[in-house]
């Protein structure tokens, strides 16, 4: 047997590759391969392919290309990369998920928030960072729909919670940036004597919710608005009384685009226009220079690229310290605290609180 020559440069190039280049180049761009991965994932989700390949049958390629309208040879060299990462796996001409493909599934939302919604704000960044530029844009839509279905797992139960403590009945809730009004029909299905109002500003949104309360059959129930928080409280509908409205992850937003002052003003005109309202916030808390914090698992994993794209769309995080001074500023007491299920996110860096206006009975 031969052995292999060695590689030569041509006269006058200097080799700059020593022995231990390969495996510093595999560890040092890893992270673009995640990069690629996680955006490979998205749109196995958002294409619909994840859901007909979901019952675990092999499936042939031309079948999903027909199925979706697809062109077969893209289809093909997206199903081949993720056959590499050990998603799917191909034989011949049919594809299969793989176990470890399906246990993706159960976090597809987290993929709809960050990728889906944020990937172009992501790509953003570099020029955002100069001085005079506009912040970066996202995919409201799909911001809402993502973080709509993580609300199973944070904010319903945070808002259960806080009614379980005070032991509220709601009868009537209005949730001011409902998303895609997973959680308003969620409370209606579990409150059958219940209405609801939603309000969301983003048109894609606003369309989604629509036609999400439609499938639901709870058009009766529920009622919708495209609409901010501020413009539904400056003339709400006259048959709107709540006796619960919901803030989940609304404030930050508003205190970036608008200013602190604007969500004194925004929490003492729901105090003033009902009086007996129970109020709940869901917020997280900013953390990002804790290292005590940040060390933490799902820290690293998600809250910290949370923060990072919080701090480029017009969205402004805050301490749990400033939020209480805040809400004290309103003339609101808090009536109840909570946060995440250890099971869930055992960081305690979302806070959910019950407030209540200066004139509560």
């Amino acid at each position: 047997m031969e052995t292999p020559t060695a590689i030569q440069t041509a006269p006058g190039i200097e080799h700059v590759a020593d022995p231990g280049f390969e495996q510093r180049l595999i560890e040092g761009i890893r992270p673009i391969a995640e990069h690629f991965l996680a955006h490979a994932l998205h749109h196995l989700f958002n294409t619909g392919l994840y859901d007909l390949l979901e019952g675990g049958a092999q499936v042939p390629i031309t079948q999903l290309a027909d199925e979706f309208e697809m062109d077969h040879d893209r289809l093909r060299g997206l199903l081949l990369y993720l056959a590499n990462e050990g998603i799917v796996a191909v034989e011949g001409a049919t594809v299969q998920l793989t176990p470890k493909g399906r246990g993706y599934g159960e976090f597809r939302a987290w993929y709809s928030l960050l990728i889906g919604g944020y990937a172009t704000t992501v790509a953003q960044i570099g020029p955002a960072l100069h001085a005079g530029q506009p912040s970066c844009t996202r995919d409201g839509a799909q911001v809402g729909a993502g973080s709509c279905e993580i609300s199973r797992y944070d904010g319903m139960a945070m808002t259960d919670a806080l009614l379980s403590q005070a032991g509220l009945r709601c009868s009537e809730l209005l949730d001011l940036g409902c998303g895609n009004a997973l959680y308003l029909i969620e409370f209606c299905r579990a409150m059958p004597h219940a209405r609801a109002w939603g309000s969301e500003p983003d048109a894609g949104g606003y369309k989604e919710a629509l036609e999400r309360v439609a499938d639901a059959d709870l058009a009766d129930r529920i009622r919708l608005a495209n609409r901010s928080a501020i413009e539904f409280l400056e003339s709400p509908p006259a048959d709107c009384n709540p006796d619960l409205i919901v803030f989940g992850y609304v404030l930050h937003e508003i205190l970036g685009q608008d200013g602190e002052q604007a969500v004194v003003t925004l929490l003492k005109r729901v105090a003033a226009r009902f009086p007996d309202i129970n109020i709940v916030v869901i917020e997280v808390a900013n953390e990002i220079q804790n290292p005590a914090v940040m060390r933490h698992g799902l820290a690293i994993n998600f809250w910290n690229p949370y923060y990072l794209i919080h701090y480029f769309t017009r969205q402004r995080l805050e301490t749990q310290a400033y939020w209480e001074r805040l809400f004290a500023a309103a003339g609101l007491s808090v009536a109840g605290f909570t946060t995440t299920d250890p099971h869930v996110d055992s960081t305690g860096l979302e806070l959910g609180y019950l407030l209540r206006g200066p004139d509560h009975r």
